[in-house]
Parts: structure tokens; sequence; C-alpha cells
């Protein structure tokens, strides 16, 4: 019968370094920068390049101060409207439709201005369920601050504003 590793004197003293070095390297990893930190980087980067321990909290970016987004109003030749958004809610479709969120980011903004007509016009079709003409499509900005993570709500009042219609010729 063979003998474990960890069931050794020497066998659990190494797997004790190990976890000490292992957590001295991220706790060294994470500090800010520093001549201190520097100064542990020279023991601690060997194990963290070879483990890829250097993942730090820096990776992640600033939370968010503003939720915004973007849906069209298209209104029909009858006199109905509806709108039309991108979901980004439902389940799958949520990470299917992701490309459509960039493109909100893009659109959004005064600087998006070249894409608001092409834009209209793909959620007129979208909206154009066979017997009712769209006439006219208003893309409407929604924002509303973020608040920090916590007690009360996750942000503030919704509002909202028009920032581009195109009247089309009785249909798309």
């Amino acid at each position: 019968m063979t003998t474990r590793l960890e069931d050794t004197r020497a066998g659990r003293a190494l797997v004790n370094l190990l976890l000490v070095a292992t957590l001295l390297s991220i706790a060294v990893v994470n500090l800010p920068v520093s001549e201190l930190r520097e100064d542990l980087a020279r023991l601690t980067t060997p194990l963290v390049d070879v483990t890829g321990l250097d993942q730090n909290w820096a990776v992640f970016s600033q939370p968010r101060t503003l939720s915004a987004y973007v849906y069209g109003v298209v209104e029909f030749a009858d006199g109905s409207t509806t709108t039309v958004g991108i979901d980004t809610t439902s389940g799958l479709g949520a990470y299917v439709d992701y490309r459509w969120q960039k493109y909100e980011e893009v659109i959004r903004p005064d600087d998006g201005a070249p894409f608001w007509e092409p834009y209209a016009r793909y959620l007129a079709r979208q909206a154009d369920d066979g017997g009712r003409d769209p006439v006219r499509v208003s893309l409407v900005r929604r924002w509303s601050d973020t608040n920090p993570p916590g007690p009360g709500p996750a942000h503030g009042p919704w509002q909202s504003h028009t920032f581009y219609v195109l009247t089309l010729g009785g249909g798309s």
C-alpha cells in the first residue's frame, strides 16, 4: 500500500507552504500600487505568472450611473400605434440580442444621428404585420439615474425624449 503525500509530515508542510504562498500572492496582487507591493511582488510574481492569479479587481468596469434605452413608437395609417424596442429581459433572447443592445448604445447619443433613419426604417418593417401601413416612426430615449446597490429603489424616475421622427409615405 502506498502512502499519500498529504499523509506524511513533509507532505503536509509542503501543502501548507503552497497554500500560504498562494494566499500571499493573491493579497499582493490586489494591494494598491506602492513600494510595498513592488517589493513583495518580487517574491510572488513567479507563482502568480505560473498560476494566473494576477486577475485582480481592476478587470471590472465602473458601475453604470445611468440606465438608458432607445425604443420606437410606430404609428399606422389607421391611427393605431405600437412600441417596438430591443428585448433585453427575456431569458435566452437577452443573450441572442446583445448585438442589438450594443447598437442601441451607438444610436442613443446625438453623434449616432447617421444611424437614426436606417434604424427607424428597420423598426417600421418589424412592426408592419401585413395589414397596417406604418406612416411614422419616432425614436425615443428613455433614461434614469442608476442608484448604488443597497436598500431602496434600483434607479431614479424615468425620463424620456423623442429625438428623431421619420415620416413614411404610407408604408416602409
